[in-house]
């Protein structure tokens, strides 16, 4: 008998703890979308439902992240970041803050396999924030994983939704995209990142309501006729961010025929400055490549697993001819990445230049200085495929350092 779950957390009351909080279990062949941690949180435990949309070309791209962890418990909220980037090189971005995380899912006794809904809220009437009447960020999911809507209502700043559509149910081969075991669900050990929706495309049409300064209430549209991209994350651990690693590359591409979607960390000196990934390679409806396995110079054995190595293009300033590629404006300045692909099953390989192409967003993690670091977000230009092929794509990613060891 079908009956209805709810996770509630305000972050008011007692849903932030400070002694240890149980997770619940990994679910193989899900997507695990109710939380892991439904009724409190602590210190550095965090919990994350992420979507993107851009168009085909990467004129126009928006991404919101909504986070249930601590980070926002000075400004009386859970957080939701999101972004906007138009053609013209114009961008919004702002981190907002809700009181609430609501989370329903329709299941069985058995499972949480059912529709999901979110909704990010602040209090009924009055908001402390603005001044404004009740703000949500609401998405829900449908329980086959065909499609995913965001819903803004935040009045004073962003209005609209964002459609995904994902292309894998049209031949059945959804549950490929949902990880069989624990283990290809592992970025780090008792860190989960998923990409349970698979290559999608997307629609948007939001509106970012006028701001004080004179800029004129703005619209960003991507339309069936843009050719709308889209990416779905979902990931969750008791463990903070620095405990881990020190920095992260994000990035989710169409190219020709393919979709990529990846997560490269690398670790903190307790492991070495070991990488870690999550990275899954699609062509077309099927999936070629789940790789949660990273080669590196100090790998010699040859892989028995699907493999992604991921290195920094970095520029030479004695080289003849320059890389091309924007850089960040923070310590690491790379122009782009090569990204390639091994799959031991089908003794396959795929190689992929990134660079980068438009800059989108960024921030400081650390003090400002000639070593300062920071996060950056970019629209990508990407080439490349199997050894025969050359193929042209574009992609949103982003890049972290943090100042840990």
């Amino acid at each position: 008998m079908a009956s209805t779950h709810a996770s509630v957390l305000d972050i008011r009351d007692s849903s932030v703890v400070a002694g240890p909080v149980l997770v619940d279990p990994f679910i193989s062949d899900s997507a695990n979308l109710f939380p892991k941690m439904p009724s409190r949180i602590k210190d550095g435990s965090w919990e994350l439902w992420e979507f993107e949309a851009f168009s085909d070309g990467g004129e126009t791209a928006v991404g919101v992240s909504l986070y249930r962890d601590i980070r926002g418990l000075e400004q009386d909220g859970f957080h939701a970041e999101l972004n906007a980037i138009w053609p013209d090189g114009s961008k919004w971005g702002e981190t907002l803050y809700f009181a609430k995380s609501i989370i329903t899912a329709d299941s069985t006794v058995h499972s949480y396999e059912g529709r999901v809904n979110g909704v990010w809220t602040s209090r009924d009437g009055y908001d402390g924030h603005n001044g404004q009447t009740t703000r949500t960020i609401t998405f829900t999911i449908a329980a086959d994983l065909s499609s995913a809507t965001v819903l803004f209502c935040v009045p004073g700043q962003v209005s609209g939704t964002i459609n995904l559509q994902s292309i894998m149910i049209s031949t059945n081969n959804q549950k490929t995209s949902l990880p069989a075991t624990e283990e290809a669900a592992l970025l780090y050990p008792s860190v989960y990142y998923m990409f349970p929706m698979g290559p999608q495309t997307a629609t948007v049409d939001l509106a970012f309501a006028a701001r004080a300064d004179g800029e004129e209430e703005r619209k960003l549209y991507i339309g069936p006729e843009n050719d709308g991209h889209g990416g779905m994350v979902r990931g969750w651990s008791s463990h903070a961010w620095p405990q881990f690693m020190n920095e992260a590359y994000y990035t989710v591409a169409y190219i020709g025929p393919y979709m990529m979607q990846l997560l490269r960390i690398v670790g903190t000196a307790a492991t070495g400055h070991k990488p870690y990934a999550v990275a899954r390679l699609y062509r077309g409806h099927d999936l070629v490549c789940a790789a949660n396995h990273v080669l590196d110079d100090a790998t010699a054995e040859a892989a028995v697993e699907d493999t992604v190595r991921v290195e920094k293009i970095l520029p030479d300033p004695n080289a003849e001819r320059q890389e091309t590629g924007l850089a960040g404006i923070f310590r690491d300045k790379n122009v782009g990445y090569i990204i390639e692909f091994s799959s031991a099953q089908r003794q396959c390989h795929w190689r992929f230049e990134v660079r980068h192409k438009r800059a989108w967003w960024s921030e400081p993690t650390s003090a400002p200085g000639p070593d300062g670091t920071g996060k950056s977000g970019w629209v990508e230009a990407f080439f490349g495929g199997s050894p025969r092929e050359k193929f042209n794509g574009t992609g949103v990613g982003g890049q972290l350092q943090i100042p840990v060891p």
